[in-house]
């Protein structure tokens, strides 16, 4: 549907009783098969051994900081995070051993507009392609989506970061375009691509991950059964 003014003009659709949204919290998400809990220095406890059981860096090449190459060294990474005004780094739990398995943020938050994006996302080797990848981002989208009101999420990433803009286009980010030359990491040019979901999205989106994440939807080894792209219902 199409908006006109007065003079003809086209405009957007009228938004009835907008207000401000608030800033999020470090709170705790509890899910199904993973909690989303803020990032503390101790997290490191779990994250440096799996941070160095692969021989080399090629899970750092695209994320902003380098590996950490030892544990002191790791904890000042993540007093780093953990103090970042800007940003709230949450940590994804495993509900079944309680391990900590992978971290991302939440930042650029626009109270006036609702919007705010997620980035840094870093999966330790235990995590990459399970469940709980997934089921995490549902949980912090929901948390903005569902409880904050919230209207927009960006997803920005490397334009060479093939795996990041896999999930981003698996879970239902819609691609908005490159930013040519928007960066320069570690000493090298690069291109940002700027993925987002907005409220009008979500509603599928939330029914598609919900029915993805059902335990009906994983076998005794938990291999899926169908896709997640097989739940989506428009």
């Amino acid at each position: 549907m199409e908006f006109f003014n007065q003079y003809g003009q086209r405009i957007g659709q009228e938004i009835q009783g907008w207000t401000k949204r608030p800033l999020p919290e470090k709170i705790s998400l509890k899910g199904r098969y993973c909690d989303v809990v803020p990032l503390v220095v101790d997290h490191a406890e779990d994250l440096f051994p799996e941070w160095q059981s692969i021989d080399d860096d090629r899970d750092w090449t695209y994320l902003e900081d380098p590996r950490p190459k030892d544990m002191t060294a790791c904890y000042a990474y993540l007093r780093n995070l953990a103090s970042r005004p800007d940003r709230i780094y949450f940590a994804v739990q495993d509900k079944a051993d309680k391990q900590i398995k992978g971290i991302f943020y939440t930042g650029k938050f626009d109270q006036e507009n609702g919007s705010f994006d997620i980035g840094d996302v870093n999966w330790t080797p235990l995590m990459k392609r399970t469940r709980m990848s997934t089921e995490s981002l549902y949980l912090v989208l929901s948390y903005f989506f569902d409880q904050l009101k919230y209207r927009r999420c960006e997803w920005r990433t490397g334009s060479y970061n093939a795996d990041a803009i896999h999930s981003a286009e698996r879970i239902g980010f819609v691609k908005e375009g490159i930013l040519r030359e928007k960066k320069i990491r570690k000493g090298r040019l690069s291109d940002i691509t700027v993925f987002s979901i907005t409220v009008r999205e979500w509603s599928g989106l939330s029914s598609m991950m919900n029915g993805w994440l059902n335990e009906d939807n994983f076998d005794g080894r938990g291999r899926q059964l169908h896709k997640l792209s097989s739940f989506r219902r428009y």
